[in-house]
């Protein structure tokens, strides 16, 4: 979601019980964190749910932790065009963490999730898509679409060498996609332009099963709140063929570099990631606006890549994006025995991308189209392994500018 205002109101109940000096957490302990979730965004309107989790310690397990669980219940409500209420948006999930197995050499996360986005956004191919403002008066969906997609997804990375990992992994989703009349999505899948409808497949119902295999370099000194060390990635993610549409087959290279220093102690932190994302083959048009690797996630724009610009707001197979976060750590406290660490971020996030290998002016214009967001925020940490962030962002694409609350760090 590229708009949008979350409001946890449980961790102010709890900080409003009392505060003391944190001790240190007993070896041998369940840690929760959880908050319900208000929303609202200008395009899905009122959303509401609750997300929470639970992460069990005891000595003799391999670090971070035995296990953790996180489950997230989440859907929206705003007025339809043309009156009544509709629920836009659903993000549902429960996502299983194992990092003790294979006597500690094998992490494995497990999900298995449900999404709905009414208003999926596609505005065009390329970096040099624009918002057709005449269009948005006479349909007010002209740059949306309706996707469906339960999804099963398993991740795993298997130990090799002190800090060098092997990823492995694959996906299920099924995709129910549904097209507004006369939308820009609708016109240009059913374009006599071949480029177009080269570019636009998978604008159908269809399920798609995809392969991951890669390699992590982790010298992190803290899975969830790095102060020093790097986490990096190159992965090559796969649908060779393995789709109901039989026009879907295709393969994603990922690189990306994420790197902490600490400029003062653990209190200080200067964060830094950049990522290339390289679609090879025929894609179905929804992946022209993410990225793939260990966590795949929307590109360029939205609350995980640069920040102030609209989730889904441009499409493209090459994409590179950069983000640089200067990290505060500032008040420790505890409540009732729960620790928590109030944070604050500054941060600038940049990228763009192209639409295709070649005739790259017709989609991406001339120039060096760098998008650009930048703002801050505030980070609240609840025990080991529960942050809850809440960022704003300016950019020239945010109208007027991005809210985002969710949780954990960006990168």
């Amino acid at each position: 979601m590229s708009r949008s205002g979350l409001v946890g109101v449980a961790l102010l109940g709890l900080v409003l019980v009392g505060s003391g000096a944190a001790a240190a957490p007993p070896p041998d302990r369940l840690e929760p964190g959880g908050t319900p979730v208000l929303m609202y965004n200008t395009d899905i309107g009122v959303g509401f749910g609750a997300l929470g989790a639970l992460a069990r310690f005891r000595p003799g397990c391999p670090p971070p932790f035995c296990w953790r669980v996180e489950v997230l219940a989440m859907a929206s409500a705003r007025e339809a065009p043309g009156g009544g209420l509709e629920l836009p948006y659903h993000d549902d999930y429960i996502r299983l963490d194992l990092p003790g197995l294979a006597g500690g050499r094998l992490r494995l996360n497990v999900t298995l999730g449900f999404g709905r986005y009414l208003t999926s956004g596609y505005y065009g191919l390329g970096n040099a898509s624009a918002v057709d403002e005449q269009a948005l008066e006479a349909r007010p969906r002209h740059h949306q679409y309706d996707r469906i997609y339960p999804q099963l997804e398993v991740r795993g990375r298997l130990s090799l060498l002190p800090h060098l990992q092997l990823m492995i992994g694959g996906s299920l989703t099924y995709n129910w996609i549904n097209l507004y009349e006369g939308s820009q999505l609708a016109r240009e899948a059913q374009s006599g332009d071949p480029r177009l409808r080269d570019l636009l497949r998978g604008a159908e119902r269809h399920g798609v099963a995809e392969l991951l295999l890669g390699w992590i370099w982790d010298s992190r000194d803290h899975d969830y709140a790095p102060s020093r060390g790097g986490f990096h990635e190159i992965s090559w993610r796969a649908c060779p063929g393995l789709s109901t549409a039989g026009d879907l087959a295709y393969g994603g290279l990922n690189l990306t570099a994420r790197q902490f220093w600490p400029l003062w102690r653990r209190r200080l932190v200067l964060a830094a990631r950049l990522m290339t994302d390289l679609l090879l083959g025929q894609p179905p048009f929804y992946e022209l606006a993410r990225h793939g690797g260990l966590v795949p996630r929307s590109a360029i724009g939205g609350k995980d890549a640069v920040r102030g610009v609209p989730q889904e707001r441009y499409h493209g197979k090459v994409k590179l994006l950069g983000n640089l976060e200067l990290r505060a750590r500032l008040l420790p406290f505890a409540v009732r025995r729960q620790r928590f660490v109030l944070g604050a971020v500054l941060f600038v996030d940049s990228g763009r991308v192209w639409a295709d290998y070649s005739d790259s002016e017709r989609f991406d214009g001339e120039g060096l189209g760098l998008k650009v967001g930048a703002g801050g925020g505030l980070r609240l940490r609840w025990g080991e392994t529960f942050i809850l962030r809440g960022d704003v962002a300016y950019s020239p694409d945010a109208d007027p500018v991005g809210v985002y609350v969710d949780v954990n760090h960006v990168f």
